[in-house]
């Protein structure tokens, strides 16, 4: 009877298994229990008609209707510090008010922003192409770089002469930003302008609106050896600028006959006549081809630099030109303009000893409009015997995305589209949600999503971390010249500023008091006082971040990089406590130039102090 008895409750089991499944196939609430969605922990529905948060439950056959805030998305707790409920054993952490962020329209930049440089504090340089902007220069023609207040949001017009479509960007120990390459001469009834190949631009950042554009100087130190369109810049440990790639004409996937397969050194090494200093070769640019166009460069600990193009990258030694060591390809298809990924060096932390790791995420499958992104990312720790490429999956497919460190560390991805490939009107199907990275986070449970945009940013579009915390974005120009109506994606003037959760938390942000020094040195130790504001509900755990924003176009941040600077608190006075702040030990871990440095409590940032390291 016992057997029986057991036999016929495996039976009614079975049935109410059967049943469920069934119900499954046929209605989406199959999910939900007591009356409720899936929860956060495990948001989506899947094709089984179970809550889950493996990328199988996410992905194919997974209920919206009956996933978490209706979207199959998957939960990632450890990278939502900020907007999850703490557990019984938690650290209680700040509560965003704006658990996603928030966009918010500001401003207008007058030009089509193609590439921007935060000069200033307060300053952004605007840079497009020579093309009929609205905005208009005394002379009555159209104006295609201007200088964007980031304080009142108004913008004053440039006068540059040398086309500056598609050039590259670095900065100086001293602050001066140094624009170099560009494209060809152009006429019409509302610009002109001359060529800008080879042409090379100086700008010294200023507060009173004084300060212009210096063209192509007399000094032979600085003269171009050749034509670069897309090139890339990058400040070196020695404050000189390594100019590497590009093609040596206007179009639009690189080949062998207009490759630049080139580096240069500006300003031109001392011990060598400018008259007979020429480019150095590199077999790598060859390699790459076709698609490696704005290469990424990034300096390292050993003085060395890492390179990639295309899915290829290596360890170079400038010194010696020779290459030290060759990666392993990256996997999943090419990831360089145009079929352009987002690239960054992630940022470093002494307590790593400032292990360098690169993460590529997206790209393009083929240069072809109907071309699907790429899903994929690639993160390589070049600090491994044996460096390998670590695998993982953004939420959506991105091409053409902008990435950016935030003052906390994490990485936001924004911009772009799904489908096509970089240039005029090759892309399509924009991505208006945000993904963020969180670099701590286990393999599989690093990306979130935030609060989507309304405005599509596709090619030509660009953001940048502020001093505020905020997120600058902007650009968007689907056309080879302006056009405001009557096409898909019209020309794209307004300026958004994304707000992420950090700033909107119930924790009043902290704030660096003392007066941080205009020039500090490499180990020194500064003596910082910050007010936390409130102590009260939340124990003060403070973070120092320093910061170098680099040059920004076509999905390439030209030498930006963070890192985790060493302190420890000295003294406390109610809400203020005094840090001894120690500066990065060398400048192969941040290059000379102009920083800046958040403080944290809690991950709420304060406002940035900007300095010069040297």
């Amino acid at each position: 009877m016992a057997i029986v008895r057991k036999l016929g409750l495996l039976l009614a089991c079975l049935a109410v298994v059967s049943l469920s499944l069934v119900a499954v196939t046929t209605d989406a609430a199959a999910c939900k229990y007591d009356g409720v969605a899936c929860p956060q922990a495990s948001p989506c529905c899947s094709r089984h008609g179970h809550c889950g948060n493996s990328r199988i439950a996410c992905g194919d056959g997974c209920n919206a209707a009956a996933s978490f805030n209706g979207r199959c998305v998957r939960s990632l707790s450890s990278a939502q510090q900020m907007t999850t409920t703490p557990g019984p054993n938690d650290k209680p952490r700040p509560i965003p008010s704006l658990p996603k962020g928030a966009f918010k329209v500001v401003g207008n930049t007058g030009v089509a922003a193609q590439h921007i440089a935060l000069v200033t504090p307060t300053k952004m340089l605007i840079i497009d192409k020579a093309e009929a902007n609205p905005v208009k220069l005394p002379s009555g023609i159209s104006a295609y770089n201007v200088e964007y207040d980031l304080t009142t949001n108004n913008i004053r017009l440039l006068d540059v002469k040398t086309n500056t479509f598609c050039s590259g960007g670095g900065f100086l120990p001293n602050g001066t930003l140094i624009s170099a390459g560009g494209a060809e001469a152009r006429q019409s009834r509302a610009f002109v302008t001359q060529g800008g190949f080879q042409s090379l631009r100086m700008w010294n950042p200023c507060d009173d609106e004084t300060c212009e554009w210096m063209e192509n100087p007399a000094d032979p130190a600085w003269t171009m050896t050749g034509n670069r369109w897309y090139v890339t810049i990058t400040t070196l440990p020695s404050g000189e600028l390594f100019v590497l790639g590009g093609s040596n004409e206007s179009l639009a996937i690189n080949r062998l006959a207009t490759n630049n397969p080139t580096w240069e050194i500006y300003p031109k090494p001392a011990n060598v006549k400018p008259a007979d200093y020429k480019p150095n070769f590199m077999q790598f640019m060859v390699d790459s081809l076709p698609n490696n166009l704005y290469p990424n460069v990034y300096s390292l600990p050993d003085g060395n630099v890492f390179i990639f193009a295309n899915q290829k990258s290596m360890i170079f030694n400038i010194a010696k030109n020779e290459v030290i060591k060759r990666m392993p390809d990256l996997p999943g298809g090419p990831r360089s303009y145009p079929l352009t990924g987002s690239h960054i060096l992630l940022p470093l932390d002494p307590a790593k000893n400032y292990a360098h790791e690169i993460l590529v995420c997206g790209g393009s499958e083929a240069q072809s409009q109907k071309a699907k992104a790429l899903q994929s990312c690639g993160r390589i720790n070049l600090a491994d015997a044996d460096p390998q490429w670590e695998m993982d999956e953004m939420p959506t497919p991105r091409l053409m995305g902008d990435a950016i460190a935030l003052a906390d560390g994490k990485i936001m991805f924004l911009n772009g589209c799904m489908t096509g490939y970089a240039g005029f009107r090759h892309g399509n199907d924009p991505i208006f949600t945000p993904a963020v990275y969180d670099p701590a986070a286990p393999l599989g449970s690093r990306f979130t999503e935030w609060e989507p945009s309304n405005i599509a940013r596709m090619y030509h579009s660009v953001a940048m971390l502020l001093p505020d915390g905020s997120v600058f974005v902007a650009g968007s120009n689907e056309n080879s010249e302006v056009r405001l109506k009557d096409v898909p994606y019209p020309t794209e003037y307004r300026v958004e500023n994304f707000t992420p959760p950090y700033l909107s938390t119930d924790l009043a942000r902290p704030e660096i008091v003392s007066k941080v020094a205009d020039k500090v040195t490499y180990g020194q130790k500064v003596s910082v006082v910050v007010d936390v504001k409130d102590a009260s509900k939340y124990e003060p755990e403070v973070v120092f971040m320093l910061g170098h924003r680099g040059f920004v176009t076509h999905s390439t941040h030209m030498s930006q990089r963070m890192t985790k600077l060493v302190s420890k608190a000295t003294h406390t006075e109610g809400t203020r406590i005094t840090y001894e702040v120690v500066m990065p030990p060398n400048a192969n871990i941040m290059p000379p130039g102009p920083h800046y440095m958040h403080m944290l409590n809690n991950g709420v940032p304060s406002v940035a102090v900007h300095f010069l390291l040297n």
